[in-house]
């Protein structure tokens, strides 16, 4: 900073009386009149006189400057949130799309069931519309569904690996081992039933029945012959969970020593789910084999004695890889906005099931509400969320697993979610609404287990928009900095100085004293 000294005699801006400022000529009335409205007056140069302080004080004052001027100029260049949160102002009426993905690797798609319910005391059962099931194995990997009408020499096809991997895990099992492996049992038809069941009561005659005729056209002798025999689930409860059975009753077929088939590269059990009816299950035995055609002598009171004989040993190796199928649900719901529930479960109006070996261990691929969000727009939930817990909110499971460890056990999901409505900056960009919520979960005990998703729409909305700095807002900050930080410092200065004047003054009064 510079100190003012001495002014000279002579004119306004130091010039002397009647001498021309910055010309030949004096200046005219109208240009005299014109400075005078000059809100910058100047003084010489050499009327000025700097100092230490003020030029310490100086240099910092143009770092300050310097930094601040960056710093609003970066703040310019980028965009700013700005949040509302208002009651939410969604069209009565509107539905509620839940978007999920999820894979049972213990639950057969036979038997799988989305059902839905509301506040309102809306409830749906069994959706199939919009629900989309597919069988996998215990690895998660997708198995095609299989397709009873195909050719006789691709339903009893089975790879020799598959073969010796189904005799590795009967093993223990003398008789049924006997009976599947047989070269002359061409099918072996299993029905795992247990006798507190309604339904297994209900297809025992017709299952026995069945049976007699099925052996009576296909006796013991018979090329290709065909046999059904049935296992006490209760008695044989391990053997049963080590083969997935989760629902009763039900009729699995083994073709040469196994009941896994080969579907466009992936493993499934072979399993009947026709009509239990005695025609239903003979005609489809037809569609199994060919006719029969005698090589011997046969005993149609031999197969009678055989039939329904089969008694399996207590003691059944559990070390055995359990081989599915689960069962991956994909699909989505329309519900309405209101607090509601979607659950998975076993179900069946022609089953019944033992929830002490269900397993509803299951993973969740993805589950979120709402459409499904573009790269873009993802992008811009990324950053309206920076410098947050990470995490996607708009999809709070996505690859999350949940594990029974014990009997009896459903997983239940609580899940809190807000609408969120973000307009982008940019002219030709569109406002989006997105979805976000929070999760709770937890594991509880219940006599038949179920996965559920209990959800909860709130009733406010969140409300964002991205904005950037206005120029003329920019160039008003530019000022105030320069202005601010100019006079601020100003006025430091002219404190120290004015300090360090006293100071210098009391010590030469003292000296002279």
């Amino acid at each position: 900073m510079q100190r003012p000294t001495a002014v000279r005699g002579g004119g306004a801006f130091g010039a002397p009386h009647g001498a021309p400022f910055g010309g030949a000529h004096a200046p005219t009335r109208l240009g005299r009149a014109f400075r005078s409205v000059d809100f910058y007056r100047k003084l010489p140069r050499d009327m000025t006189e700097g100092t230490v302080s003020g030029s310490v004080i100086s240099i910092f004052a143009a770092v300050l400057m310097t930094f601040l001027l960056l710093s609003e100029l970066r703040s310019y260049s980028s965009s700013s949130f700005d949040t509302k949160v208002v009651v939410d102002r969604s069209v009565d009426g509107e539905l509620l799309r839940i978007n999920f993905n999820l894979s049972f690797p213990a639950l057969s798609c036979e038997f799988a069931s989305v059902d839905v319910g509301d506040a309102l005391g809306l409830n749906r059962f069994n959706l199939t519309k919009t629900v989309f099931k597919r069988a996998i194995d215990a690895d998660m990997r997708a198995i095609g569904p299989l397709q009873w009408d195909r050719a006789v020499d691709e339903v009893l096809k089975a790879s020799d690996e598959e073969t010796t991997r189904a005799e590795e895990r009967i093993a223990d099992l003398d008789e049924l081992q006997a009976m599947v492996k047989d070269p002359t049992h061409a099918v072996v038809l299993v029905n795992f039933y247990a006798p507190w069941c309604p339904w297994c009561q209900r297809l025992e005659p017709v299952y026995e029945a069945a049976g007699l005729a099925v052996h009576e056209k296909y006796p013991p002798g018979t090329k290709s012959r065909v046999l059904f025999t049935k296992i006490d689930c209760v008695v044989h409860e391990k053997f049963c969970m080590a083969q997935v059975v989760t629902g009763y009753p039900t009729i699995r077929i083994f073709t040469h020593g196994t009941d896994i088939l080969m579907h466009e590269g992936k493993r499934e059990h072979a399993f009947y789910k026709g009509p239990r009816t005695v025609d239903g299950l003979t005609q489809f035995v037809d569609t199994l084999v060919p006719p029969p055609e005698p090589v011997g002598e046969s005993s149609i009171e031999a197969a009678q004695e055989e039939n329904m004989k089969l008694r399996l040993p207590a003691s059944v190796d559990m070390q055995k890889r359990i081989i599915g199928p689960g069962c991956a649900i994909t699909g989505f719901v329309l519900v309405k906005k209101v607090p509601g529930h979607l659950w998975i479960s076993a179900s069946s109006p022609d089953h019944s099931f033992h929830g002490e070996t269900m397993n509803m261990t299951h993973v969740v691929n993805h589950f979120y509400f709402g459409h499904q969000l573009s790269d873009e727009r993802r992008r811009y939930l990324e950053k309206f969320h920076a410098g947050e817990k990470a995490g996607d909110w708009h999809d709070r499971l996505a690859s999350e697993r949940f594990v029974s460890n014990a009997a009896h056990v459903s997983h239940e999901h609580y899940l809190q979610t807000v609408l969120t409505t973000i307009t982008p900056r940019g002219r030709y960009t569109l406002p989006f609404s997105v979805y976000e919520y929070t999760q709770h979960s937890h594991a509880v005990h219940e006599p038949l287990p179920k996965a559920k998703f209990h959800y909860q729409p709130s009733p406010m909305q969140i409300v964002v928009s991205e904005e950037k700095m206005a120029f003329y807002s920019f160039i008003t900050s530019l000022m105030a900095i320069i202005g601010g930080v100019y006079s601020v410092m100003g006025i430091a200065d002219g404190v120290l100085f004015n300090s360090l004047a006293l100071v210098r003054r009391k010590l030469e009064l003292g000296k002279q004293g």
